[in-house]
């Protein structure tokens, strides 16, 4: 699924310097990660709803060029790894208007039940498990 995700940059995500600053990216990455699985027919609220948590466990960005207010950049989430129970995300961040890359990075995930527990996403809900595995190819 070709999938990628636009937003607008707001003047409060930017810091003293004018840019963005570093930490809305993860936010960014998020809103983008949460909009690919609703296009997917996998919302966040679907996993909630069966008991299943989908944890961050860690996050890596590379920053490449700044963005200042009002600009609008594309984000591109992708599959990296999945096996059912972990999920590797990626991402390329650019600026609309200029093609430049702003952010490369990743996000690593675990599913879990509600206790924190990690869980096979393909015993307790194939039919995700399926649709992460055509987010794959």
């Amino acid at each position: 699924m070709d999938f990628t995700y636009e937003r607008k940059i707001n003047y409060y995500e930017t810091d003293r310097m004018g840019v963005v600053h570093h930490s809305n990216y993860i936010r960014f990455l998020e809103e983008a990660r949460c909009k690919q699985l609703e296009e997917a027919k996998i919302p966040y609220s679907a996993f909630e709803e069966k008991g299943i948590m989908i944890p961050v466990l860690g996050v890596n960005c590379a920053f490449k060029n700044p963005v200042t207010f009002d600009d609008t950049i594309l984000i591109k989430p992708f599959v990296k790894e999945f096996t059912g129970v972990r999920l590797t995300m990626g991402y390329v961040v650019t600026n609309k208007s200029t093609n430049d890359i702003i952010l490369t990075g990743e996000t690593k995930h675990c599913f879990t039940d509600n206790n924190l527990k990690p869980i096979r996403l393909q015993k307790i809900k194939p039919d995700f498990y399926d649709r992460f595995m055509e987010l794959k190819n």
